[in-house]
């Protein structure tokens, strides 16, 4: 009887088990779209010689909205083990990093740093009403 037992509880077990590391089907059907009004965006950052660097970014809309691009660009330059801001670009002052009544939109900036110093930035997206702030990786210019 002992036995019998054992092996119920034994069974039992790995039955809990098996069934505890299924994963429903519908857990592969995630939506990939960043948010109701961005499908996706990025911004890297490129050395363009001279100290020269080249801040991009792309955004791209779920659909036409209202208004999508940057609102804000902060260059960010490495010292020791911090990041210091050292220059920052936004839409009221620099028109050309976002627009209006568009599905997607890309564009750069330049930043005339100092030749041997890493750079990076943290560009703020938006479409509408959503904004999402990505860093950058690191470039020595």
């Amino acid at each position: 009887m002992r036995k019998l037992y054992s092996k119920g509880i034994s069974l039992l077990l790995v039955l809990v088990f098996l069934l505890s590391i299924c994963v429903p089907a519908s857990a592969t059907m995630i939506s990939t779209r960043a948010s109701n009004y961005l499908n996706k965006y990025d911004g890297v950052v490129t050395r363009e010689g001279g100290g020269t660097i080249k801040i991009s970014f792309t955004v791209i809309g779920t659909r036409v909205i209202d208004e999508i691009g940057v609102s804000q660009i902060v260059v960010e330059k490495q010292d020791g083990n911090y990041w210091v801001p050292v220059k920052t670009y936004n839409n009221t002052k620099n028109p050309e990093l976002s627009t209006t009544n568009d599905y997607s939109y890309a564009n750069y900036v330049l930043y005339n740093g100092e030749a041997g110093a890493v750079y990076r930035a943290e560009i703020t997206v938006f479409g509408n009403t959503d904004y999402r702030t990505i860093t950058t990786s690191s470039q020595r210019a």
